[in-house]
């Protein structure tokens, strides 16, 4: 509550507003994910069951009733023919032919209603029976009886296939039952699409309105996501155009060719590779190390069921010096005509996708980084002026008054653009585009007019400001700008740092084919676990205080790497900080560039 009361009705408005748009719009995501997948899902059901128990269930009652026909037709052969034994021995032959369809037609109507369970158990019965009364005339009966049995089995015969026809009918009803039912679900998922397209809509209007309003502070981040999609497109047409590691496997396990690129992947020659066990070589270690066992190798499972399968995520296997390659897996059967020979893995190298991705996380949070830069440090003097400026605009100041706030508003905005400056400074020198213009320069002067710029802050503090020269005449090829730019971070931070009545010293002197410029104060001194990232981006003590941008000495690497040095520092805890830049006493005229 204390928070809110800092903030206008309106701050407080546009929070609960941007909450619960944020509520409707994850219900919305929520609900187009699973609600159609639900229905999907519904239909899908209702699809299969018609597909894998009611039409085979009416394809079966089918032809059970073209088999009773048949069987019939055979029965009247043998009887009209006087004893036909071929008709005989087809009847007899065929009788498994139904037995199987009623076999078929049992197991479907476990999923089928009572009233179906209930005709077919009746059509069975009755089929048996009359086959018991055919048999005994086929196999013992004379010829005036098996005339008189003639018109029994037919009229058996024919309650038979009015059992069938209730059968058939029962089955087609369920048949009309189970469509309607997935037209219904059909429907059902229809209507809930268009409300839910609707929803979709309305969440990407109320997202839209929300985006309008932060549109001004999110230009840059949204700048920086086209930049790291573009760089993510190009990545994958990159990969798209490596060519994938193609491995033959036979029904053993054992490799049997390994392509081209496979070989540049995995270190091993085709010939080194034949006879090979496929998971004792390569696939029988996880990423993290672990032993994988042969039963659980989804690429052997695929192989003895003779299925495709692919990789569930990354996968690794196992180069020729021991090392993980990160890999994402398709294999599919190997067949020779119809007959199951082995399989082919295809296999991508998954290495630079891994490294795009921590590219992106790294992008992201420098985005992040610099936005926290902006909201914090340049809050502080856009305030200043403000607060100047309703000086100038509401009271009666005096000329010296509006002097005074003048004064303040240009400060701050000097502030702002050195800011501005720094940040630009740091994309150019994570670019690799910072410019350096050498010079043939006096390294004494430039280091005394170093000094002067902070030598009144140093005096108040009651710091001591030296500048030490060894060695007559250093010169140096060195952009004098930039080199004063690197200088003023250093000296910053160390008058800023350094208590009252210590020292700082700007120093240099000539090491042969080199010349070092050192910057060393009796300031607190860095940790020594800290000494390793003072130079990294927007790094700061982790103290609770925040005294610069955290860019000052990202800048100054830069700067001396562009000239072709390098940068180091010393520390002690109590004793102060040593800061030393090496820069090549000279420059092949060659390795300096254009002079603009």
């Amino acid at each position: 509550m204390s928070a809110l009361r800092g903030q206008g009705p309106d701050t407080v408005e546009a929070r609960a507003r941007g909450l619960w748009v944020l509520w409707f719009v994850a219900g919305a995501l929520i609900a187009l994910a699973a609600i159609p997948v639900y229905l999907g899902n519904r239909v899908v059901e209702a699809q299969n069951h018609i597909n894998e128990v009611l039409q085979p269930a009416s394809n079966a009652s089918s032809r059970l009733s073209l088999l009773q026909s048949r069987q019939m037709a055979r029965f009247e052969g043998f009887v009209l023919s006087g004893g036909d034994v071929s008709f005989r021995l087809a009847y007899s032959g065929a009788i498994s032919e139904e037995d199987t369809e009623y076999a078929r037609l049992s197991v479907l109507s476990q999923d089928l209603d009572l009233e179906v369970r209930e005709r077919l158990a009746e059509l069975s019965a009755a089929s048996a029976r009359w086959h018991l009364e055919n048999q005994r005339v086929l196999i013992v009966s004379e010829p005036l009886e098996r005339a008189a049995a003639l018109s029994g089995s037919q009229a058996m015969f024919a309650s038979l296939q009015r059992g069938t026809d209730l059968l058939d009918g029962a089955i087609q009803s369920a048949v009309r039952e189970g469509q309607r039912r997935m037209a219904r679900a059909r429907e059902l998922q229809l209507r809930i699409t268009i409300v839910l397209a609707l929803l979709a809509l309305g969440a990407t209007f109320m997202v839209g309105r929300v985006g309008n309003r932060l549109k001004g502070l999110t230009r840059e981040a949204q700048a920086r996501r086209r930049e790291a999609v573009r760089s993510r497109r190009e990545m994958d047409a990159l990969l798209e155009a490596t060519g994938d590691g193609v491995l033959g496997i036979d029904l053993d396990g054992r490799c049997i060719s390994l392509n081209r690129a496979g070989v540049e992947l995995l270190g091993y020659t085709d010939r080194d590779v034949r006879e090979r066990d496929f998971h004792d070589t390569f696939h029988a270690v996880r990423s993290d190390g672990s032993e994988r066992s042969r039963e659980d190798s989804r690429v052997l499972q695929a192989l003895r069921a003779g299925n495709a399968a692919d990789s569930d995520g990354v996968d690794v296997f196992r180069r020729r010096d021991g090392t993980l390659l990160p890999v994402k897996w398709a294999q599919r059967p190997l067949i020779d005509g119809t007959e199951l020979r082995g399989s082919v893995l295809s296999f991508t190298d998954m290495t630079e996708v891994q490294l795009t991705e921590e590219a992106l996380r790294e992008a992201i949070r420098q985005r992040e980084d610099v936005v926290s830069i902006v909201s914090h440090d340049l809050r502080n003097p856009l305030g200043v002026v403000f607060g100047a400026t309703d000086i100038l605009l509401e009271l009666p100041l005096d000329e010296t008054g509006r002097r005074r706030q003048a004064e303040i508003i240009g400060r701050a905005a000097h502030r702002m653009s050195n800011l501005i400056e720094d940040l630009l400074d740091v994309a150019r020198i994570q670019d690799g585009a910072l410019v350096v213009r050498r010079a043939l320069e006096n390294l004494p002067q430039i280091l005394d007019e170093a000094a002067e710029l902070f030598r009144e802050q140093a005096e108040r503090k009651g710091i001591a400001l030296e500048v030490a020269v060894h060695g007559d005449g250093l010169r140096a090829r060195v952009d004098r700008d930039r080199l004063l730019q690197a200088l003023a971070n250093l000296l910053d931070n160390s008058v800023r740092l350094t208590p009252e009545g210590g020292r700082v010293t700007l120093e240099a002197e000539g090491l042969g084919d080199q010349v070092a410029i050192r910057v060393r104060d009796t300031g607190p001194g860095i940790e020594p676990e800290a000494l390793s990232h003072v130079f990294d981006r927007y790094w700061q003590k982790e103290d609770g205080t925040r005294g610069s941008t955290g860019l000052g000495l990202t800048i100054v690497k830069g700067v001396v790497e562009a000239h072709g040095g390098a940068v180091s520092v010393v520390s002690k805890l109590g004793e102060g900080a040593t800061f030393t830049l090496l820069f090549p006493a000279t420059v092949p005229e060659a390795s300096l560039g254009p002079r603009t």
